[in-house]
């Protein structure tokens, strides 16, 4: 009776650990947790790769590339070339290289015209054209920045030069320059031709600027000689601006021709 009770218990023990090997899913041949997860064989605790295709996909890490930036454009130098262009009766001259001889009537005609104008040192004054012709030469020799290169011509029959080259616009030089204008006094006829091809024959100058009351009369043969005098020395291309005294009629007419030629403006001033 002993022997009976104690195999009937183990039988109860035996039929329970199955039971409860089949509910946790441990047992052998038995499914996996209530999850559904199948396991790796031969891996516990890893889950089948069928296992985790139902489950949501991170996206791939994709590295981050840092941009290059583009090198920093070095801060520009102060150009000498930025400088404004030098005036004269309130109009711009333009240069390509920063050079510039100015030529100036000083024949006797130029004596001539009497009326107000204002000085280089902002007082008012009566005087002639030449007078009158200075004073803008001086207001725009001191406006040169030091980047530019300049002459002075004065002419009559005979053309005489401030220097014989191009120079460096330092203050001492159009000091010096202003000076030399100053003592210019009306003389003579007029070598309008002969002038312009000295100031051309500073093969290095660009840009020429020429200031008379436009009557050549001496040095070449006609308004045409004279033209055609400026533009054979003309070889270099500057451009020549005119700017007529009190210029009239045919002489006028020259003075606008002599500036078309080099492609170059004419402007009347008084």
């Amino acid at each position: 009776m002993t022997a009976l009770r104690a195999l009937t218990l183990c039988t109860l023990l035996l039929s329970a650990s199955l039971g409860f090997a089949q509910e946790t899913g441990n047992g052998p041949g038995m499914a996996g947790p209530a999850t559904g997860t199948r396991g790796v064989p031969g891996v516990p605790g890893m889950p089948s790769a069928s296992s985790t295709l139902d489950l949501p996909m991170a996206p791939p890490s994709v590295p981050q590339v840092p941009v290059p930036r583009a090198p920093e454009e070095p801060e520009d130098e102060d150009d000498p070339r930025d400088t404004p262009p030098p005036t004269i009766y309130g109009e711009e001259i333009d240069s390509e290289n920063d050079t510039i001889v100015y030529v100036l009537d000083i024949s006797y005609s130029m004596n001539l015209g009497k009326q107000s104008y204002v000085r280089a040192d902002q007082s008012l004054a009566m005087g002639s054209r030449m007078d009158r012709a200075k004073a803008e030469l001086v207001r725009s020799i001191d406006g040169l920045g030091d980047n530019f290169s300049f002459n002075v011509i004065a002419y009559d029959c005979a053309t005489e030069a401030w220097q014989e080259q191009l120079v460096e616009a330092t203050s001492g030089n159009k000091n010096a320059a202003k000076a030399w204008v100053m003592g210019r006094t009306p003389r003579g006829a007029t070598g309008t031709g002969p002038a312009c091809a000295l100031a051309l024959a500073a093969k290095g100058n660009q840009a020429v600027v020429l200031l008379t009351d436009g009557a050549p009369n001496c040095g070449a043969s006609g308004t045409d000689g004279h033209r055609t005098m400026i533009a054979t020395a003309n070889t270099q291309g500057a451009t020549i601006n005119v700017f007529g005294i009190a210029a009239t009629g045919r002489y006028r007419a020259f003075c606008q021709g002599v500036a078309a030629d080099s492609g170059g403006s004419y402007f009347d001033v008084p």
